[in-house]
């Protein structure tokens, strides 16, 4: 991690995001440029959702393309297709709804593989559609909006924050990003590196090891001085530690008491890579503080990113954002069509 920023310290290019615009900044002095225009996706390091999720497509559709290629499937092939789905960290509960669906289709007529990628990707759809989410952005009725941040050790939830408001930047946005994190001082050093990168003020009182105290304070300035947008770290955690849940339950109250409103999006920040202990780690943490909104980071090393689909099954909660990479810009807003079209 600290490799990490300081090579985006030395290589004099900085990569900013706002939620659907990515600038791209060489020298103060140069117009900065959006990725949606299409002189900027003909940049050779630009990654598409496609090339990002390759090992979750192979792992999921290239599991049941190469079982069923060539085949007439019937009821008799729900088996075998169940064993397929269960290897592609979708989630049991969300496997036993596709397999219920895909067999109800297949017993009024045998499919072809195409007719089962299209069964798929309409039950895909249909999951995803059924969750009302609104974009994460600062709230347009709110002087002050709060983003509370959490999740477990290792998730990449310092990171995440970084570029969050990097984002937010390069939108115009005022930030305060608040070092909620007392646990762990090594947190609280990367916070500052990326405060300082992004160009955002830290909050990270001396003395304050409470950390509901520093996000009562962080909100209380966000709201005296004007700040667009508050960004509350949270000390990582495991979801089994009950104690350590009890105090984000404080944080969240006391966040409250400063700002009634507050906070206006609760996100879960969940490493792809673990596959199914992601979605008992949205479990617990949705259970707790009746999440907003999951983040899922490092989707492009993973073939566990069906993860996502489980998520918003199982739990209901809406994807937010997907990272699908190490830049600023490779934090992106999940448009659940582009990644069930990138997965099958």
């Amino acid at each position: 991690m600290e490799l990490e920023l300081l090579l985006y310290g030395l290589a004099g290019l900085s990569a900013v995001s706002g939620l659907g615009f990515v600038y791209f900044k060489k020298s103060k002095g140069e117009k900065p440029k959006a990725l949606g225009s299409p002189e900027s996706h003909k940049r050779k390091d630009y990654k598409s959702l496609e090339d990002a999720l390759t090992k979750t497509r192979d792992g999921f559709w290239g599991k049941v393309k190469s079982q069923f290629a060539g085949q007439t499937i019937s009821s008799k092939e729900m088996e075998s297709l169940e064993e397929v789905l269960y290897t592609s960290d979708l989630g049991p509960k969300t496997v036993d709804h596709l397999i219920g669906r895909v067999s109800a289709n297949v017993k009024q007529e045998a499919m072809t593989i195409e007719g089962l990628h299209n069964s798929l990707k309409t039950e895909l759809e249909s999951i995803f559609n059924q969750i009302s989410s609104k974009e994460l952005a600062p709230q347009p009725d709110q002087t002050t909006t709060v983003w509370m941040v959490v999740g477990v050790n290792g998730a990449g939830k310092t990171t995440t924050i970084g570029k969050l408001a990097s984002q937010q930047v390069a939108l115009g946005k005022k930030v305060l990003i608040a070092a909620g994190d007392t646990f762990r001082a090594a947190a609280d050093e990367q916070l500052k590196v990326w405060a300082t990168r992004a160009e955002v003020e830290i909050f990270s009182p001396e003395g304050i090891k409470d950390p509901s105290a520093v996000a009562f304070d962080a909100v209380q300035k966000g709201v005296s001085k004007g700040f667009d947008l508050v960004i509350v770290d949270t000390a990582g955690r495991l979801h089994t530690q009950k104690n350590l849940m009890e105090e984000l339950k404080k944080m969240k109250r006391v966040m409250g008491k400063a700002l009634p409103t507050a906070p206006h999006e609760t996100l879960l920040v969940l490493d792809a890579n673990s596959g199914q202990n992601a979605l008992m780690q949205a479990e617990q943490f949705h259970s707790a503080l009746d999440v907003t909104g999951v983040i899922l980071t490092k989707m492009d090393g993973s073939a566990k990113g069906g993860v996502a689909v489980g998520i918003a099954c199982e739990h209901q909660i809406p994807i937010k954002m997907i990272g699908v990479g190490e830049k600023i810009e490779d934090l992106r807003l999940f448009n659940s069509s582009e990644f069930i079209s990138s997965i099958l």
